[in-house]
């Protein structure tokens, strides 16, 4: 298994968490948020295929995976619903008006089903999506695959029709832990989607190695096929399972995530953008319900009593700035004391801008050896 690191990959992680950030703040749009939502999460199942492709992880040995993979997203999960239940339980104590026992419930119910509590449905839809990942390419024909594929493709909205339809989450605490977990289990089915998508293209960029001005091109185009469905099907949700038109939904979610992909290898690498891609997973688990998106809120809504104008603009720059500066300190955190959290043994390396130079050096070079 190959170790070098993609950096591409970083840049396209790292716009792919601002974006998720900037749509959890919900000071956008809507038009912007439903751009958003069409491919900020698919992008990184995407980007999982494509990093379990480079480092040819159906080679390894299947329990070996499977102990690397729980420690990477079953024990963050799990870390980060106790985090987030004692925050819920705070508030509880602290401010009843806002929380009351029924939401630490349904919390709780969330947490044990797999359903995930806020943002941790993702880590539960990761694991599960690469161990089917991890068969279908170590024991299913391609023609299995394909016919998966297609099962796959329609499972999740006729799942959810089921549940809607004979099932009363309200009915009591086993119908609602049920349907929550029958919900997580449908997740899983375009996880796989996306995670094989990605898988399949890391071989095609790496076998059609096209020009440099073809890929950008490429990936302008695919942006805009992307913002074009995006709005032809409207606002959709991997986390609920709202994906109204189902191939306007796919379509836009991996042409949104193709159109980053291919413009990120070949611009500029950029080191706050790489430096958050390398610890996406930070900053998603610790931007909404740690509370780090409320205090920032509560900065920028004080800093415009003492801006007479242009209020709504300062308003996001001291927002984003504040966001910028609390992830910083978060990752700082959990890279050096809370590693465990992340199911990390050992504190993490964290990469200045000097070593950010030599990569844009690495880049420079092979931009150039390409014009020649």
């Amino acid at each position: 298994m190959r170790e070098k690191h993609l950096e591409y990959i970083d840049m396209v992680k790292g716009i792919g968490i601002a974006l998720v950030v900037i749509g959890h703040s919900t000071y956008v749009s809507e038009p912007v948020l439903t751009w958003l939502t069409s491919f900020h999460m698919p992008l990184f199942f995407v980007v999982s295929g494509i990093l379990f492709a480079y480092k040819k992880s159906e080679a390894e040995p299947f329990g070996a995976y499977v102990r690397k993979r729980f420690c990477g997203m079953i024990l963050p999960y799990f870390w980060f619903s106790l985090i987030y239940l004692a925050v819920d339980c705070y508030y509880l104590y602290a401010h009843p008006e806002v929380i009351d026992r029924a939401f630490i419930r349904s919390a709780v119910l969330q947490a044990v089903s797999f359903y995930g509590i806020s943002v941790l449905w993702f880590l539960p839809a990761v694991f599960a999506g690469e161990l089917c990942l991890y068969g279908l390419i170590r024991k299913c024909p391609l023609a299995l695959r394909y016919l998966l594929f297609g099962v796959f493709f329609f499972l999740p909205a006729l799942g959810m029709q089921l549940i809607q339809t004979y099932l009363d989450m309200e009915a009591g605490t086993f119908y609602t832990w049920l349907g929550n977990f029958l919900m997580a289990v449908l997740r899983v089915f375009p996880a796989v989607i996306f995670l094989m998508l990605g898988y399949v293209t890391y071989f095609w960029l790496e076998r059609l190695r096209l020009q440099a001005s073809s890929e950008v091109l490429a990936g302008i185009g695919c942006l805009l096929l992307n913002g074009a469905v995006a709005f032809a099907n409207g606002r959709v949700d991997m986390h609920f399972l709202v994906f109204h038109n189902e191939l306007y939904y796919y379509l836009g979610a991996y042409s949104g995530a193709m159109g980053l992909i291919l413009l990120c290898r070949h611009i500029r690498p950029i080191w706050l953008l790489g430096f958050f891609g390398k610890h996406s997973l930070i900053v998603m688990l610790t931007h909404l319900d740690c509370q780090v998106m409320s205090l920032a809120i509560r900065f920028a809504a004080g800093m415009n009593r003492f801006i007479p104008r242009a209020k709504d603009l300062m308003f996001r720059v001291n927002l984003y700035g504040a966001l910028l500066i609390g992830e910083l300190c978060m990752i700082l955190l959990v890279a050096k004391v809370g590693f465990f959290l992340i199911g990390r043994k050992h504190p993490l390396t964290l990469q200045g801008p000097s070593v950010w130079l030599s990569v844009y050096h690495k880049w420079k070079g092979r931009k150039f050896h390409r014009m020649k």
